[in-house]
């Protein structure tokens, strides 16, 4: 097992990291809460969002923060093994760095729309929209794949459980549909700024235009997101 993680690390390092920092974060949140179901006042003092935190007292990192606590186990292995799997399959396509920089981007356009419409006051923690933000830039490739198969069909298989989700989301307390949709838009919208020249297909290679009106698009979901948020202060 610990040669497998080995080659595992090596092929897709970032993929990994995340996920053993995530389990690390997890298991320091669960010694000081004293307990595997993490408390809201536990979640609140390592970096959980909360709306009236962040709007009135600009704590704007909790955007961030938020997206590497867990409240559960069951949370947590959930979104670790679908990070590790669908991680793994783009970072192979994009690259490592480009990789985080599309988690870490879609953590924020999901914690950002949830700021905006979800519950304000709810204190609020996962990588949902991380993972979300995976399957939209999983979608985005599909349709910008010039072969009839691969991407295409793993934007299908994409596309068929982001619904599934939505739909169990709407009937289950407890979770930030939000977040999962601002994620989910946030890849969705960023991934062509990440799609890097080395690929060995070549097939999802795009103007400097492109990429730029794509990062432009982004920004603009953001900076919306903001003005809506800071509406509800």
């Amino acid at each position: 097992m610990i040669a497998e993680f080995k080659r595992a690390f090596k092929a897709t390092p970032a993929s990994s990291a995340l996920v053993a920092f995530m389990v690390v974060v997890y298991l320091w949140e669960a010694l000081i809460a004293q307990s595997f179901t993490i408390s809201s006042r536990v979640l609140y003092e390592t970096g959980a969002q909360f709306g009236p935190i962040v709007l009135h007292y600009g704590e704007w990192w909790r955007l961030l923060t938020a997206g590497f606590l867990h409240v559960t186990a069951s949370h947590l292995i959930f979104n670790m093994i679908t990070l590790y799997f669908i991680g793994r399959l783009l970072e192979s396509e994009i690259g490592h760095w480009r990789f985080l920089i599309l988690f870490l981007a879609t953590v924020i356009s999901g914690n950002l729309m949830s700021l905006a419409f979800g519950a304000m006051n709810v204190i609020s923690a996962g990588a949902s929209g991380g993972v979300f933000g995976l399957f939209g830039a999983i979608v985005r490739l599909g349709l910008m794949d010039k072969r009839p198969a691969y991407w295409r069909i793993q934007a299908k298989l994409m596309t068929a459980f982001v619904l599934l989700s939505v739909i169990s989301a709407l009937f289950t307390p407890g979770i930030d549909l939000a977040a999962h949709i601002g994620g989910l838009v946030g890849g969705f919208l960023i991934v062509p700024v990440l799609i890097s020249g080395f690929h060995y297909s070549g097939l999802f290679k795009i103007g400097g235009g492109r990429r730029a009106l794509a990062l432009l698009v982004y920004l603009v979901l953001i900076a919306v997101l903001v003005g809506i948020a800071l509406l509800r202060k």
